[in-house]
């Protein structure tokens, strides 16, 4: 008897321990009220859980170098908070929204950066755009607006886009007439070889010839300006916005480096915008950051007018409200340089493009061999040429048009011959279907995944379905 109740008493002993032990585990886990002995409920509503939510996974997906994915879940950050705005009266629901607005521009700025590795054959430059929209800005005086004012009331250089004088626009003025100096001026110097043929290419589609100065904020006139955000070439196009008016961007060429086809391509865009706007503002805030946005900001804030809209700190980036007035203020200077402290020096940069003509000869062919009968160096080939980013031309055209000097004469290049197919560099385009992974591809086309990888400028082994895929030939 004795025996079987302390046997009883072990048991009983043992079973409020564990339940201790584990009470005191979950605690651990899941907090509980003190009094109540409830779970803490996150007290955040629903609409900020989703907007978190997705603005993780934009993070994710921006380091993932995902960049179109992040996009589109930041975007619905915003839309989430915008939407909610309608119906949540909290005082704090505008500083939710200012708070990942600036998340946001911060990450953008931080981590949407181009680290695919460079062919090595060409310079690149760190995108203008992204020194002139950080610029430090110092409000104007009155007095300052005044003489400004004054300078453009004088009879002076006529102007085929609106021109806003307002204390954003002198800001910028004074700051590239101070610390952004001379980064302008050496702008400026570049324009020189460029800016009579971008007129022309704008006027041909009946369009401000004005517009014509944008690369001064976009890329300074750089060909190989590269922007964080992974535009690129003088007027700082994204790939697929490269694609969709015309230009080729591929493993082989990227006409994004033509400053004249890219030229002709931002034409077309700006074009499309202002249809769609009715407004050059309005039409070069989107060449900067996208329709989509700014749509929704003219809807809610039920306005056209850019400055108003840009008034508003959470509807459209701070890269992009910044935009426009740094765009008037550098035309201003550009259209009456002296008056502002300014001298062109023509013959100060190099006329890259100068003494040069197009010809046609077979592709796909070597670009070194090229170089060797046109009795110039490779790279002097290559920096005229500067969209062809590999040592051949494309393998999909019979004839190509290539650059050379003007003392070079068509008959010598007739010894060139096209590359055979066997000496092909890749195999051709693959899309990602559901289920693939880089292994499985690299299997299935006798390759490897590091070729694959460097390749596609991939950073990691993760890939959707619908991703194009350049594959790279085996050994």
């Amino acid at each position: 008897m004795l025996k079987t109740r302390l046997l009883s008493l072990i048991l009983v002993i043992a079973v409020i321990c564990g339940a201790c032990i584990t009470s005191g585990g979950d605690r651990q886990i899941n907090p509980v009220n003190s009094e109540a002995r409830t779970p803490v409920k996150d007290p955040r509503p629903p609409y900020l859980k989703q907007a978190e939510t997705c603005f993780q996974k934009g993070k994710e997906l921006i380091i993932a170098c995902d960049i179109e994915g992040a996009d589109y879940y930041f975007d619905r950050v915003i839309n989430i908070l915008q939407d909610a705005e309608d119906t949540v009266k909290t005082s704090n629901h505008q500083e939710y929204l200012e708070h990942y607005t600036r998340k946001i521009s911060e990450i953008e700025m931080n981590y949407m950066k181009d680290r695919a590795p460079s062919s090595g054959t060409v310079e690149e430059h760190e995108g203008y755009l992204d020194e002139v929209i950080t610029t430090p800005l110092f409000p104007p005086s009155a007095q300052e607006i005044q003489i400004i004012r004054k300078k453009m009331d004088r009879q002076g250089p006529q102007y085929t886009i609106p021109i806003t004088i307002n204390p954003k626009v002198v800001s910028f003025i004074k700051a590239f007439r101070g610390i952004r100096k001379k980064n302008i001026r050496n702008a400026l110097n570049r324009s020189v070889e460029y800016i009579d043929e971008f007129k022309r290419i704008f006027k041909e589609q009946g369009l401000p010839e004005d517009l014509a100065y944008l690369p001064l904020i976009e890329s300074g006139y750089r060909i190989h300006a590269l922007s964080r955000a992974r535009a690129r070439g003088v007027w700082q196009f994204m790939a697929s916005t490269a694609r969709a008016f015309g230009l080729r961007v591929d493993w082989v060429i990227d006409e994004r480096r033509d400053p004249y086809k890219s030229a002709a391509a931002a034409a077309k865009y700006l074009k499309k915008l202002y249809e769609e706007f009715g407004d050059w503002y309005l039409a070069l805030a989107a060449y900067n950051g996208g329709s989509g946005r700014l749509n929704r900001a003219i809807k809610r804030l039920k306005t056209k007018d850019f400055f108003k809209i840009a008034g508003h700190r959470w509807y459209i980036r701070r890269e992009t409200r910044n935009y426009v007035p740094a765009f008037l203020a550098a035309l201003i200077i550009a259209k009456d340089p002296e008056n502002y402290g300014f001298t062109i020096e023509k013959d100060k940069e190099e006329k890259i493009f100068a003494n040069t003509k197009t010809i046609q000869i077979p592709s796909p062919v070597d670009v070194k061999q090229a170089a060797a009968l046109a009795n110039i160096s490779y790279h002097e080939l290559q920096k005229i040429n500067p969209e062809l980013i590999r040592e051949f031309t494309p393998f999909d055209k019979n004839l190509y048009s290539i650059r050379v000097p003007n003392t070079v004469d068509q008959s010598t290049l007739t010894q060139l011959k096209r590359l055979p197919p066997a000496k092909k560099y890749f195999v051709g385009w693959y899309k990602v279907k559901r289920g693939d992974s880089l292994y499985a591809i690299a299997r299935k086309f006798n390759t490897s995944v590091k070729k694959i990888k460097k390749t596609n400028k991939l950073r990691s082994n993760l890939i959707h379905p619908g991703k194009r895929l350049l594959i790279p030939r085996g050994l």
